[in-house]
């Protein structure tokens, strides 16, 4: 059982070391501008969950008011972003995509659609009790993975 165990954590860590590979390389979305993995999230999280305030953001990303202002100013100096407020509440700050944003989003949907084609064949083959047994197993990863 201890092998196993141990096997399981060294494809843990290999998981994990890819992960960290590949959010450090930026990739072009479609747009004229370099996105690193920070920002193509933000863009992803701003279009999923519209007319929520910066703070909202933060807590949907898991990341501080200040990671969202500094993202979101380079964001918006690549013409991705706009910042806005209104009219009730003139104290939260909100955010759209632009076209540009937009068009960033799309093709980062679809990179993610063709990564992961794969992953979703091999779960439409199992059983829901299989399924059910690695969703578990992943809550409890994420629950007990040290946080910074």
């Amino acid at each position: 059982m201890k092998m196993i165990y141990n096997k399981i954590l060294e494809k843990i860590i290999c998981l994990s070391n890819k992960i960290n590979q590949n959010n450090k390389k930026p990739n072009n979305y479609g747009t004229d501008h370099i996105l690193y993995t920070s920002e193509i999230h933000m863009i992803e999280a701003t279009s999923t969950h519209k007319n929520v305030n910066a703070s909202e953001l933060a807590a949907i990303m898991g990341i501080t008011n200040g990671a969202i202002n500094q993202v979101a100013n380079k964001l918006i100096k690549k013409g991705l972003l706009e910042q806005y407020r209104t009219n009730d509440n003139k104290k939260d700050v909100y955010y759209k995509l632009t076209s540009q944003g937009e068009i960033a989003n799309i093709a980062h949907s679809n990179y993610h659609k063709e990564q992961y084609s794969n992953m979703e064949e091999y779960i439409n083959k199992l059983s829901l009790e299989e399924i059910n047994t690695i969703n578990n197993f992943l809550d409890e990863l994420i629950n007990s993975w040290p946080s910074n």
